[in-house]
């Protein structure tokens, strides 16, 4: 099972992954919590 690849938090190791996103040209697993906070930031990338 993988685990959040979440690259504005490399510490996070959650394995409750919810989407993946592409990010510099890698697809990355996200999980839940780290997602929501991604999706509530005002950030353009």
């Amino acid at each position: 099972m993988e685990s959040c690849k979440n690259p504005w938090n490399g510490t996070c190791k959650n394995r409750d992954i919810q989407v993946y996103i592409f990010y510099k040209g890698r697809q990355l697993p996200i999980c839940r919590q780290c997602w929501d906070k991604i999706a509530e930031a005002n950030a353009e990338w």
